[in-house]
Parts: C-alpha cells; sequence; structure tokens
C-alpha cells in the first residue's frame, strides 16, 4: 500500500484499521509511501516491512543524490534502520536515471545489513538472472528473518560492518560510504566460539571476487564505495 500524505491522525488510523482488515483476511502488508515504523508490529505481526526512507531513488532522481548514495546507505544502519523494518529496495546492480558510483558488493551487501519482513530487490530479473552462480544462489538461501544481529564496527556515513545470524551460519556484510578505499579489522570474539568455513564476496577490478572454502580473514580491504559479504558456516 503506498502513499500515505503524512503523519496525521487520519492516516495513521486508517493504517490500523487496513492492517487489521488484512489480518482478518491473512494478508501481509508492506506500507511504502508512509511513515516511519510507529509500533504497529507488536500489534498485527502482519505487518512486514514500512518504507518510510529515502532508499534506491538515490539512484534515479537526481545526480547530486546519486554522488551521496554510498554514504547515505552507511548512516541507515545506525538511524532509519533502529527503529524497525525498512523497505529500501537494495541491492540494484544496473544503472537507473544516474550511473551507479556504487560497487556491485556494495550493493549485495545492503540485503544483510538492512533488516525488512521482506526484501524487494532493485534490479531487473534479467540482471539477477545474468549474476554468477555463486551470486544467484546467495540470493535465493538469503534468510527473511535473523536469530541475532551484531553491529562489527562503524561510523554513520563512513562505513558499517555487521554480522547476522541464521540458524548454524553467520552472514558478515561490510560496505564503504567514502571514496577512497580503506581496511576493515573484523572482530569476531562475540560470536559463538566453533570452526567456521568462509565463502567471501567482494568486489575485484574486473568485477566479483568469489572466494569458498577459506579461512575467515582478519580484514577487509573494501574499495570506494566498495562492500563485501562473508558467509560463516560450523564445519
Amino acid at each position: 500500500m503506498d502513499f500515505f500524505s503524512g503523519d496525521t491522525n487520519r492516516n495513521l488510523n486508517y493504517m490500523a484499521e487496513l492492517l487489521e482488515c488484512a489480518a482478518r483476511h491473512k494478508l501481509l502488508v508492506n506500507f511504502h509511501g508512509a511513515t516511519i515504523p510507529r509500533g504497529f508490529q507488536r500489534t498485527y505481526p502482519n505487518l512486514m516491512s514500512v518504507e518510510g526512507v529515502y532508499g534506491a531513488e538515490w539512484y534515479n532522481n537526481v545526480p547530486t543524490f546519486t554522488d551521496e548514495a554510498a554514504s547515505h546507505n552507511a548512516t541507515l544502519p545506525f538511524t532509519r534502520n533502529v527503529i524497525g523494518s525498512m523497505d529500501y529496495t537494495p541491492c540494484a546492480f544496473t544503472d537507473s536515471q544516474h550511473p551507479h558510483i556504487t560497487t556491485d558488493a556494495h550493493e549485495l551487501a545492503l540485503t544483510v545489513l538492512y533488516e525488512s519482513g521482506i526484501q524487494h530487490l532493485a534490479d531487473r530479473p534479467e540482471s539477477f538472472l545474468g549474476q554468477p552462480e555463486a551470486i544467484r544462489r546467495f540470493l535465493s538461501e538469503l534468510p527473511a528473518a535473523w536469530d541475532d544481529t551484531m553491529l562489527l564496527g562503524g561510523y554513520p556515513g563512513e562505513y558499517v560492518v555487521m554480522a547476522r545470524q541464521k540458524g548454524d551460519r553467520w552472514y558478515i556484510a561490510g560496505i564503504n560510504g567514502q571514496d577512497c578505499g580503506m581496511d576493515v579489522r573484523l572482530d569476531l570474539s562475540r560470536l559463538p566460539d566453533a570452526k567456521y568455513q568462509a565463502t567471501v564476496i567482494t568486489d575485484s577490478d574486473d568485477g566479483w571476487s568469489i572466494t569458498s572454502p577459506s579461512e575467515c580473514p582478519e580484514s577487509m580491504h573494501l574499495m570506494p564505495r566498495g562492500g563485501f559479504i562473508i558467509m560463516l558456516e560450523t564445519v
């Protein structure tokens, strides 16, 4: 459901009525073009996500937004997404109205960094189908909900590294919001003590760099506006 005209009592009451009606009919709801989450999901668990964010529009509307997209992406985990599910519409590999400045690995990492009850991936089907098999498999196996979340490092607008758990698998994702490359140290001491096998997905000069199986690296190099994902499985 899209385009609510503000945070008025009338609109908030309308949203509650819509959720109640949808629940009676066993329908899931995503409020788009709406205010930030207001706690409705505690009463109506059929509310999957809320937009309440300027997401993939940063690549569509004006070039000055696109120039700041990477920094914006590295800010949202500390701000908007803290208060509830966020339907950002992440993971756009192809250009829209303005050329991308984020790398493919940066875009892929958003699917883990951003929590949403449903992830609406923002690209054409042929774009996803044209990716390497390891990327297609990653997207097809991406969990819809998480058992645990840890912030491993970051600063708003500069970079962020997060770890999310589903069952016996950990997903570690990071993005660089800056126009220069950087190295980030991975402190995994808070993860359960176990032996892990890692699959590392990141950027290379000519596209993807995919390494599996391997030991988990102690640090990662991020390209300007780049990113990475590490999948850890117990062995």
